[in-house]
């Protein structure tokens, strides 16, 4: 898969596979993050399936210049509780790792363990996700080591998974969501420590996992997962305090997890599902106007599932993508496009 050229500019420059964690078998939900030093960090959840007790975060790091990803370590194990869904972040020189942990008993093994085909109904499963406290420890060794835990949101429900964006005006947005009434919501915030929430929006049908970028001062976009079949999006002029209606885009969404980001030239890339129904294939597009039209190209199509990624571009202006391979581990990609 390396030095793949995919055509229209975009390539493959490198492709590795995270190595299994001992005793843990499935993997799922990384997520990524360049730090201020110029190493990357990727975290995920792994376990013997989604929402079993000994579901636990892991971290890789690939430090400045290295080719080779560290060997992952575990950062968080709850015992007899799922820990899942980690969050990087760089602020106030410090790393944020938020994370959520299930409260309510997770689910049984012959859910947890096909859980893309359990939500196919369209509704809410409940014991699992739906119960999670949002949680954070803090590194200011740029997480080589992390403090205590401490807690985010005690209530039940509000759950994380795509990255915190600092905004032009210097406050942090925090994409979160309601699991129990599908609903995206905003956390913002000058300091990390106090927030204000907004948003609550939602689709015909419900949405969750908000990814947001700053098309210019002040004016956002948020592309909404959603079980409508479609990608929903929704625009902010005012850093994020009041939002348009959601509206479907062109894009296909199987119920599953997406990532968008603006390159340093201004063109938008999400990467997604381009399917109804599946979570393959995966597909990357690239806009060249605010996420309008799209140009889009394979990245897996192979049977199986390719899913929740994360996407950055680094210092150097390559992307780096991770996400879940088949459920059995973490694949990263390094691409650029021309």
């Amino acid at each position: 898969m390396a030095n793949e050229y995919l055509g229209n500019g975009l390539k493959i420059l490198s492709s590795s596979l995270f190595k299994s964690f001992e005793g843990k078998p499935m993997s799922h939900a990384s997520n990524i993050l360049e730090l201020s030093n110029g190493d990357i960090l990727a975290v995920w959840y792994a376990g013997t399936y989604e929402t079993s007790p000994d579901e636990a975060i892991l971290m890789s790091r690939l430090k400045k210049n290295s080719k080779n990803w560290e060997e992952p370590k575990v950062l968080v194990d709850t015992p007899g509780k799922a820990d899942g869904n980690p969050v990087l972040f760089e602020g106030n020189g410090k790393v944020y790792l938020f994370y959520v942990t299930i409260e309510g008993g997770g689910l049984p093994e012959n859910v947890g363990s096909n859980y893309p085909e359990a939500i196919k109904t369209g509704t809410s499963i409940k014991g699992g996700w739906d119960t999670c406290p949002i949680k954070y420890k803090i590194s200011t060794d740029f997480g080589e080591t992390f403090g205590e835990e401490r807690i985010f949101r005690k209530e039940w429900g509000w759950m994380i998974r795509n990255k915190l964006l600092r905004l032009s005006n210097g406050e942090v947005l925090f994409p979160m969501y309601d699991e129990v009434n599908w609903k995206a919501i905003f956390g913002l915030s000058k300091d990390l420590k106090a927030w204000e929430f907004t948003g609550y929006i939602t689709t015909p049908k419900g949405c969750i996992q908000p990814a947001v970028v700053e098309l210019e001062e002040g004016h956002l976009l948020c592309f909404l997962r959603t079980r409508d079949g479609f990608i929903y999006r929704t625009e902010s002029y005012d850093y994020g305090r009041s939002w348009d209606r959601s509206e479907p885009t062109t894009l296909k969404n199987p119920n599953s997890g997406i990532d968008l980001i603006k390159l340093k030239d201004g063109k938008l890339v999400v990467v997604f599902n381009d399917s109804f129904d599946k979570r393959t294939p995966l597909n990357i597009g690239l806009s060249e106007d605010n996420g309008k039209n799209w140009k889009i190209w394979d990245l897996e199509t192979g049977e199986g599932e390719y899913s929740y990624p994360s996407v950055i571009q680094s210092g150097n202006g390559l992307i780096h993508l991770v996400y879940t391979y088949r459920r059995e581990t973490i694949r990263h990609l390094v691409l650029s496009i021309e």
